[in-house]
């Protein structure tokens, strides 16, 4: 049985998810409490609670978003008419673009210490995206898992310097 999802239910989420991310930018992730999520967002703790089960889900559950709409979109722009290779320029310039789009989300991510589910979300997308799995061998694996660590660490160090180059440089800057 499907559970039906009010848009209330979705409007009081959506409060707790940009109370979070404010707060990550005023607190260390790890000081941040449920009543402060909650006090942010104008909501109960029955609310957190019958949403989640701790402050990660918050998190965990629009990253989940994030990747399913960027996998969307990527089938819309997808063209089957040729031949296509993980590491071509305008792939990595799709996934630039993208990340700028969510910076304030990834790098609330990476704040809260949760980094790693953020590249393991691009390495398990990439390898279904590129490798057959039934053709599939251990070095391609590890050839695209090298690339999703290029893509993530390219992306950290674009953030530390506040996003100065644009995405079309920093797909380039990979690219070469």
């Amino acid at each position: 049985m499907k559970k039906r999802i009010s848009q209330t239910n979705i409007q009081v989420k959506q409060n707790m998810y940009k109370a979070l991310l404010r707060l990550i930018g005023n607190k260390p992730f790890s000081s941040i409490s449920v009543s402060d999520i909650t006090s942010a967002a104008g909501v109960s703790r029955m609310s957190f609670y019958r949403n989640y089960n701790a402050i990660e889900d918050i998190l965990t559950e629009h990253l989940g978003e994030v990747v399913e709409e960027y996998k969307k979109k990527e089938a819309e722009e997808y063209d089957t008419g040729s031949k296509k290779v993980f590491y071509e320029k305008k792939y990595m310039l799709r996934c630039f673009r993208f990340f700028y789009l969510h910076r304030e989300f990834i790098d609330a991510l990476i704040t809260a210490g949760m980094g790693d589910l953020f590249l393991s979300k691009i390495t398990e997308h990439l390898i279904q995206k590129w490798i057959d799995t039934e053709k599939g061998t251990r070095e391609e694996n590890l050839k695209i898992s090298a690339f999703a660590g290029a893509i993530y660490n390219m992306y950290r160090e674009w953030s530390k310097g506040d996003f100065l180059e644009q995405p079309e440089d920093v797909a380039a800057i990979l690219y070469d």
